[in-house]
């Protein structure tokens, strides 16, 4: 029998809820919300700060989940929300708050490509600088998903045994991954090796390794910038709804 225990989605950097433009809905898990309560399932989208740390993300992942609900939850987590939630249930006292974590394309072992935009755009570009001093935008964010500031993340964050955690990973060949991903999927690919678009195999995979999707890192949450034929065999709706039951039923 199914549980129904509530799902919170959570973003990845740059992320948001939904905004709207236009008079048009932008959501960042396009249409998966809706999508699983049409399915009979309490969902909530979380909204936290773009381009902060994991630290100062997971202390506003925990809070708007605590105002959310009295229940549990089983968190779904995309890209660096995987990070954030993980530092949340061990760091922040939320093991008992949460049943599941499902990360989607997080970068567990930091991203390569995060290694290079740091320290070539951000510190010899100054781009760092800018964003920071002329625009105000917090960028702890960037650094915590370079491969040093996740292995000592690692190092320190522990998984609670109370909490099962499950994961995914996306790998695409190169003339699948959108436009916008060519230039970190090639980076990586020479790094690292078979990757999303931002994150390598290797790097997604933590705890119950569920296996690979035929996704890249914006497939993953229904975003198809590029429409194309290829694009168009991922069902990231079908997708959730599967993760859902999955671990609703256990």
């Amino acid at each position: 029998m199914a549980d129904k225990l509530p799902i919170v989605l959570a973003h990845g950097l740059c992320g948001f809820d939904e905004f709207k433009i236009f008079g048009i809905t932008i959501q960042y898990f396009k249409g998966i919300k809706k999508h699983l309560e049409d399915c009979g399932y309490v969902v909530f989208a979380a909204r936290l700060r773009p381009t902060a740390g994991i630290k100062e993300r997971a202390g506003e992942l925990k809070k708007q989940i605590l105002g959310f609900t009295k229940d549990k939850v089983h968190i779904i987590a995309h890209s660096m929300a995987g990070l954030d939630a993980r530092y949340m249930i061990s760091k922040l006292g939320m093991a008992d708050k949460v049943a599941t974590l499902v990360t989607i394309g997080t970068p567990h072992q930091g991203s390569e490509f995060a290694d290079w935009g740091v320290r070539v755009l951000g510190e010899k570009l100054g781009l760092i600088w800018a964003l920071e001093k002329v625009f105000g935008i917090d960028t702890a964010g960037f650094r915590d998903l370079m491969t040093e500031s996740c292995k000592r993340f690692n190092e320190e964050i522990t998984n609670a045994d109370s909490v099962r955690y499950i994961s995914y990973a996306g790998v695409q060949k190169w003339h699948k991954i959108n436009l916008i991903l060519q230039i970190p999927y090639w980076h990586i690919r020479y790094k690292a090796g078979e990757n999303d678009g931002l994150v390598h195999l290797e790097s997604a995979k933590w705890g119950e390794h569920k296996g690979v999707i035929d996704a890249d890192h914006l497939n993953q949450i229904g975003w198809k910038i590029f429409p194309c034929e290829w694009t168009e065999r991922f069902n990231a709706k079908k997708f959730y709804e599967g993760i859902v039951s999955d671990i609703s039923q256990e």
